[in-house]
């Protein structure tokens, strides 16, 4: 009973994401221009329900490509938007496995926002926003468990 309890209380404390590698971090990051920057991560679940949380547990660690096409921003928020993402190759043959956002919305890096900004807002990237423009790359990063009592916080 002890351990159900400890692991639902690890699921409603933290998220799963791709940590992008430090060297494409500072890619990202050189496209920001508001106030709190990012660019470190993509979300794939925030606050798993257990059947998620006990299937990306046996992911983590694995390397990821992620593949972008557009970068999107509004007076808010601004981010690129991650097409695809494919764990276990590092270049696309038949054998990559896909690995999709769990949550809602689209799986994107937010790249920078205003300091403030509540996630609920931050929807309006993807819904209406006042730049759009298309660029295509790729990023790469390991899938981890991001607990929030060891995230910095801004």
């Amino acid at each position: 009973m002890r351990l159900i309890l400890e692991r639902q209380l690890k699921m409603n404390n933290g998220y799963f994401a791709v940590k992008l590698d430090e060297s494409w971090q500072e890619i990202i990051k050189k496209n920001a221009t508001m106030d709190v920057v990012r660019g470190d991560h993509i979300t794939i679940a925030y606050k798993p329900e257990e059947w998620v949380f006990n299937r990306l547990t046996k992911l983590v660690g694995k390397r990821v490509n992620a593949y972008i096409d557009e970068f999107r921003k509004n007076e808010n928020i601004e981010a690129f938007f991650v097409t695809d993402m494919f764990y276990d190759s590092y270049r696309l043959t038949e054998k990559e496995k896909r690995l999709e956002r769990v949550d809602e919305g689209m799986a994107h890096i937010t790249v920078s926002h205003k300091k403030g900004l509540k996630p609920k807002e931050a929807s309006t990237m993807f819904t209406n926003p006042t730049y759009k423009k298309q660029s295509i790359g790729y990023v790469e990063g390991t899938l981890e468990w991001i607990d929030f009592k060891k995230q910095e916080t801004i």
